[in-house]
């Protein structure tokens, strides 16, 4: 057996090409979204997105952005804003396990993006307030997680030392060994 090669070809993009990403595949995305576990089935998870060719809601989306997220993410071809329920819909209480839920939802969209050739980078680096604001949500009830940038990545040239770093960072992980520990008594 081997590791599923979508998992293993996912990451997180700072670089997207010019290239369009289709009707389809979009489409494709959020079903991988809508099959993914959750607790009680809740899916507490509403996405909203803006795609390039519609200039005026997508720089809406950029303007949401913070930090240096804006630089580049303003190429992607599509971007996402993320939404969890927070109370659930099974006795109107607040739901402990909706950021959970919404998290492989989305992780589910990663693992689509990359079997298709595309990829996504998930950003917490925005203004949730204003996304709230922006989107008209009811604040009790829902919450802004993540905004998502999706497209065909175009290999970066990390030019700072911070860029440098970030990309490391990336392409480093763990060894099984430091997170996966087995109770035997």
């Amino acid at each position: 057996m081997q590791l599923n090669k979508a998992i293993q070809n996912r990451w997180s993009p700072r670089g997207f090409s010019k290239t369009p990403v289709s009707d389809e595949m979009i489409k494709l995305l959020f079903e991988a979204a809508r099959w993914a576990p959750s607790s009680r089935n809740e899916q507490p998870w509403t996405y909203f997105f803006a795609q390039r060719e519609n200039s005026k809601i997508f720089d809406e989306f950029v303007g949401l952005l913070t930090g240096n997220n804006p630089l580049w993410a303003k190429d992607a071809q599509i971007l996402i804003i993320s939404v969890m329920s927070k109370i659930s819909s099974y006795n109107n209480q607040p739901n402990g396990k909706a950021l959970h839920d919404m998290g492989a939802a989305s992780v589910s969209m990663a693992i689509q993006a990359a079997e298709m050739g595309i990829q996504i980078h998930q950003m917490g680096g925005f203004d949730k307030q204003k996304a709230s604001e922006y989107l008209q949500l009811d604040t009790q009830r829902f919450e802004p997680v993540t905004m998502i940038a999706v497209g065909y990545p175009i290999e970066e040239k990390p030019h700072s030392e911070d860029q440098k770093n970030r990309k490391a960072q990336h392409e480093t992980r763990k060894e099984l060994s430091e997170f996966v520990f087995q109770k035997t008594n």
